[in-house]
């Protein structure tokens, strides 16, 4: 039988919300996050953004804040088109991973804003997944900065049927700048999420989960 580490991330807007899951084999676990780090390496060693600066994809992406604060001139500072590539970049170290040690991707989208009605349904949809494969999982959520519990996610674990359930516990609260994976795990839902909602401003990146993300689907999300 076999284990997952689950970490979840949200995006959305006022028309729809997703939540991803990142689904990593509890025995690949020290190596998933291995190679994760070799990929922020690469970004230290080639721009010099530490390994400890927070990816949050919606701000690397429109150019907020500085990477490198040693060095303002630093293109990783100012050039949108250059973290462009280095999210493609770090699409590519994700899906070698996936390939390499069995990580999986699952999408969730609801109508409307309300991220708890996402988080609920990727709850829902996961247990589906885990019975299929005969496995459990412990899902690991972005808890902010001060990790306060969100009764919505209490409340999605506990309306799961006890005695068959394959979601272990509670989500389990990780702030986003204490987890790697959950950094990954974040860019993977912004990506999930414009490839569906197709903003115009983002219309370079509309393909990225079909060419970067889709072989790693447990359940596709094509039309």
């Amino acid at each position: 039988m076999s284990s997952y580490l689950i970490y979840t991330d949200d995006s959305g807007d006022e028309e729809s919300s997703f939540f991803t899951a990142l689904l990593i084999p509890m025995e690949k676990w020290s190596v998933t996050l291995r190679q994760w780090l070799k990929f922020r390496k690469w970004m230290y060693t080639q721009h010099q953004v530490p390994a400890d600066y927070e990816w949050h994809t919606y701000e690397w992406l429109k150019g907020a804040g500085r990477p490198d604060s040693d060095k303002p001139d630093n293109l990783i500072n100012t050039s949108v088109h250059l973290r462009r590539e280095v999210c493609e970049k770090a699409l590519k170290a994700i899906r070698a991973i996936g390939a390499q040690q069995g990580v999986g991707l699952l999408t969730c989208e609801t109508s409307g804003p309300v991220k708890a009605d996402a988080y609920a349904a990727t709850v829902f949809a996961l247990d589906s997944v885990l019975e299929k494969r005969d496995a459990h999982g412990v899902i690991i959520v972005d808890g902010g900065d001060h990790g306060v519990p969100d009764p919505n996610v209490r409340a999605a674990h506990r309306d799961l049927k006890l005695h068959s359930r394959r979601v272990v516990e509670d989500g389990w609260l990780q702030p986003a700048h204490a987890s790697q994976l959950v950094q990954m795990a974040d860019l993977v839902a912004h990506v999930a999420y414009q490839s569906t909602r197709r903003k115009p401003n983002r219309e370079f990146m509309w393909d990225w989960y079909r060419d970067y993300l889709h072989e790693m689907e447990l359940e596709c999300r094509c039309p």
